[in-house]
Parts: structure tokens; C-alpha cells; sequence
């Protein structure tokens, strides 16, 4: 996304609405405040290939932050505003930002983040913060470019297999904006983004799918409008007075929309024909039952955050293979294998593998059975005789829930921490709305009662030490977990019991 290509031609056109408030964005505006703030960040002595993160929620300044970034040669670091102070306080310590961005509802969890005597440049967006004020700082500054424009790159946060944060960065390329490669060009193609796209994302921004949405339409010199928070009914709401042409979800808010009880009473805009799903898998009959209610527009989208690769497949293939995720795009390739790593033939069951067409900054665990280029997360799943994906399950314990990944070792360790916890296990569940929830399983040390009380006490004390939404929906009490002769818990075994009937 570089704004002055659509600034020139267009610089009235919208590039950013706030469904809810109504602030937007043209691309005039987005142009010049990016200008600024490239110029601030400089003046404070920011550097190619230095960091920013945005610790924001969904509000008007984020374009702007992530356009001063991507046209500065900045590593631009969205981050999830649920997180605790530790939570966030470990992400920095891996980041070491040069420039982190907040709001006020946040900024007291960013000063307890931040480590003592740090030499970050905190900018806030609302004034009254013991942080500087962002627009306040702009206004002395150019609104045309830094004179030393480069291309930035994205980074995202994975848990790893422990709930750690390991960074994937994007390789910074040592070019202009204006000359950077358009990234998933095949995908905006299927979909028909282009400079007419009016584009509803309702998902949080720092999430990978709606953070690429947005560019991509931004990109094309079409229009995204961000909601603040999802709601279902809102949403519907804002496809007909915003002129939606396309939308991105997970399959927990399709779910969402289709339980609510004046759903056949509701306006559907015509204006509204494509859809995109990923995030997680999407079930069958949700995804039939949208195309119902909506007609068949509903894509799906399937790729690890990390950047492996992607499939893809359309509302008239998914009707054709209920139940796939498509196939590759690009010059990526899907392998399938068994545990040694022999490859598999059509309709066998086997570990998912993305063969990515260039290597990636980010190095995962690499599995000493396949080759050292290809990439997988766990997923097991089959090609059918045209090249087909069909997930069935995952291979690790980490929970889906609402498209949102969960880290069960991360969950365990704060059990762990309460003085009623002898032991703990944490796996995912079935959910109806969400996927999977997460489930504990938990050994009191003696004279601790098994009761509600303690239950509501061990979900309280997760709260308080992580996000909310990664503390167990419910919590069982055990004598002894059940344990393999070589000490290790054996969540398996534990696990299918809760999955017996589901």
C-alpha cells in the first residue's frame, strides 16, 4: 500500500471509514498524515528496520500508523490489545520497538508493559495520557514524504508450540514503496478486489486475515470500513449503508448472523457479493446456510499466519466439494505425508505441508522427515484426485476458538501458578458457535473443595494473568491425571474423553 499512487488520481476517494463513528479517510488525508508522521519518527531518530507496534484497538489512526510504517522501511507490529501488561511485556522483549503507538484505554497497560529505562518512543492517540499526543506532534511536520522512503515489511506473533511469542517477520526488500511486488495478487484476482472494492472488515486489525485485507484493498484504491467491534446485527447493518461490496469474517461471527432472530426480516444490500471466510475451517452447513440467506458468495481462504501459503476456494467449488478448503495459490504446493514422511496418494489421511515458493524469514521447528523447505502447522488432512485440501483435525493440542489460536501449555502454566492447583490439563473442546472452547482439567492439592466457588476462583485468577479469552469456559475436577509411564501427562487419553459422542 503506498498512498500517493491513489492520492494522484484519486484523492477524494475514501480509503478508511469507522463503521460506528463515521470517521474516516480519504487518500489525500491518509497520504499527508502518513507524510507526518514518517517525518516525526525520524525527527526522534527512527531508522530503516526498526520496529513499531500498534497496541491499539480498531480506530481511525491505525491506516495511518501502518502506512507512516509501510513507506519508512519499518518492521510494522500489530499486537493484540487483550493481552495483560506480562503478556505485552514479553512481545517487547522480542520486539525491542523503536516506536510503539497506543490509545488511552490502553496506555496504562503499555507503562507497566514497557521495561524500566526503556528508550521506546511511545506516541498516543488521545491526548491526556502520560504519553505524547500523536496529532498534536504531527502538525509541525511536512505532509510530503521523508526523503529516504522505503518499503516495510509485517510482523506477527505466534505462541510457537509454547505460548512464547516467536516472531514471523516479513523479509524487508530494499525498495521503494512505490516499486514493492503486489502480495497475494492471485487471491485479490479470485475475489475481484479492485478500485471499486468497498470492503467490511469486522475482525480486530492486528489478526493476520483482516490486517491483509485491508492492504489489499487499500492497494487497489478501494475503500475499507472498520468496525470498532463486531456485532452481528451492526454489521448487517453497515453492508447497507456503507455500499459493502465485499466482507471478511471468521466462521463464529457467519454463525453469529445466522442466529439472529430477525434474520429473514433483514434488507440484504445488493451491493454485497463476495464473502471470504478463514481464520479456521469453515463448517458445511454454516457455510450452506449463509450462501442460502446471502446467495452463493461465500470464499473461503485457508493459510497459516506465518505465511507458508494459502488455498483458496470458491462459493460454486465449495457447493461442488462441500467440506475443502480449495487449493494452492500462487507457486505454492500441498503435500501430504505419513508420519515418516512418505508421501501420500489421493484420499489418504496424512500431515498437511506447504511448500512455499521462496523461503520465509520466519523458521519454524522443522520436522526431520520432510524437507527443509516445507512448512506445516499441524494440520492432517487429504487431496482428493484434482488437488483438493480436506482438513479432518490437528495434530498439536492448540485450540481454534473463533479463528483465535490458543496455547494450552500457556493456560496450564497459570493454573499452575494458583496455591489450589496440584496439577493441570488444558485441551480444546467442541464448541457450536466458536469451534473449540477451552476445557481444564485440573488435580486440587488437599482440603481445597471441588466446587463452583473454586471453579469461578481458577477461571478469575486466568483472567487476571491472561487475556480473557484464553481462560477455561469450564473447569473438572480430578483425583490423578492420567499420566504415561514416562511421567508426561497424557492429554490424549484425556481428551478423548470429553470427545466421545461430541
Amino acid at each position: 500500500m503506498y498512498p500517493p499512487t491513489i492520492a494522484a488520481e484519486h484523492p477524494d476517494s475514501l480509503a478508511f471509514v469507522m463503521a460506528g463513528s463515521g470517521a474516516s479517510l480519504t487518500y489525500r488525508q491518509l497520504d499527508e498524515q502518513s507524510n507526518q508522521l514518517a517525518h516525526l519518527l525520524r525527527t526522534r531518530g527512527v531508522r530503516t528496520g526498526d520496529s513499531v507496534v500498534l497496541m491499539m484497538e480498531n480506530r481511525i489512526e491505525w491506516p495511518v500508523v501502518v502506512a507512516a510504517g509501510m513507506r519508512s522501511g519499518l518492521f510494522v507490529t500489530p499486537v493484540n490489545w487483550h493481552l495483560t501488561a506480562g503478556e505485552l511485556s514479553a512481545i517487547l522483549e522480542e520486539a525491542a520497538p523503536a516506536v510503539l503507538v497506543t490509545s488511552a484505554m490502553l496506555a496504562d497497560t503499555v507503562a507497566t508493559a514497557l521495561p524500566a529505562g526503556h528508550d521506546t518512543v511511545v506516541l498516543c492517540t488521545d491526548p491526556g495520557t502520560d504519553f505524547e499526543h500523536v496529532a498534536a506532534a504531527l502538525a509541525e511536520h511536512p505532509r510530503t514524504p521523508i526523503a529516504d522512503e522505503r518499503f516495510g515489511a509485517r510482523v506477527l506473533y505466534s505462541g510457537g508450540t509454547t505460548g512464547r511469542p516467536k516472531a514471523f517477520r516479513q523479509k524487508l526488500l530494499d525498495v521503494h514503496p512505490s516499486q514493492a511486488p503486489v502480495r497475494h495478487a492471485g487471491l485479490a484476482a479470485e475475489l475481484g478486489i479492485g478500485g471499486t472494492t468497498v470492503l467490511l472488515s469486522p475482525a480486530p486489525n492486528y489478526h493476520a486475515a483482516p490486517f491483509t485485507f485491508q492492504l489489499m484493498t487499500m492497494a487497489a484504491g478501494g475503500t475499507v470500513v472498520c468496525m470498532e467491534r463486531f456485532d452481528p446485527a451492526a454489521a448487517l447493518e453497515a453492508i447497507r449503508v456503507h455500499g459493502v461490496t465485499h466482507s471478511q469474517w471468521v466462521p463464529t461471527m457467519l454463525l453469529r448472523m445466522l442466529r439472529l432472530p430477525e434474520r429473514d426480516s433483514i434488507e440484504l444490500s445488493p451491493t454485497h457479493t463476495t464473502a471470504v471466510t478463514s481464520g479456521a475451517p469453515c463448517p458445511v452447513d454454516v457455510k450452506d446456510r449463509i450462501n442460502q440467506w446471502w446467495g452463493p458468495i461465500l470464499h473461503e481462504y485457508y493459510g497459516a499466519s506465518e505465511g507458508y501459503g494459502h488455498t483458496y476456494i470458491s462459493a460454486r467449488e465449495s457447493a461442488e466439494r462441500p467440506g475443502s478448503v480449495g487449493r494452492p495459490l500462487g507457486g505454492t504446493q500441498v503435500h501430504i505425508t505419513d508420519e515418516d514422511g512418505n508421501p501420500l496418494g489421493p484420499d489418504e489421511i496424512g500431515r498437511v505441508w506447504f511448500e512455499p515458493p521462496t523461503s520465509n524469514a520466519y523458521v519454524n521447528d522443522r520436522d526431520a522427515t520432510a524437507p527443509s523447505t516445507w512448512k506445516s502447522m499441524g494440520d492432517r488432512g487429504y487431496l482428493d484426485e484434482d488437488g483438493y485440501l480436506y482438513l479432518v483435525g490437528r495434530e498439536s493440542f492448540m485450540i481454534i476458538s473463533g479463528g483465535v489460536n490458543i496455547y494450552p501449555e500457556e493456560v496450564e502454566a497459570a493454573l499452575l501458578r494458583h496455591p489450589a492447583v496440584a496439577d493441570a490439563a488444558v485441551f480444546g473442546v467442541p464448541d457450536p458457535e466458536f469451534g473449540e472452547q477451552v476445557k481444564a482439567v485440573v488435580e486440587l492439592h488437599e482440603n481445597v473443595p471441588a466446587d463452583d466457588d473454586t471453579v469461578a476462583a481458577l477461571i478469575d485468577h486466568c483472567k487476571s494473568v491472561l487475556a480473557a479469552y484464553k481462560a477455561p469456559k469450564s473447569i473438572d475436577f480430578v483425583d490423578d491425571l492420567p499420566r504415561l509411564p514416562t511421567g508426561k501427562l497424557n492429554k490424549k487419553a484425556l481428551r478423548s474423553l470429553y470427545l466421545v459422542g461430541s
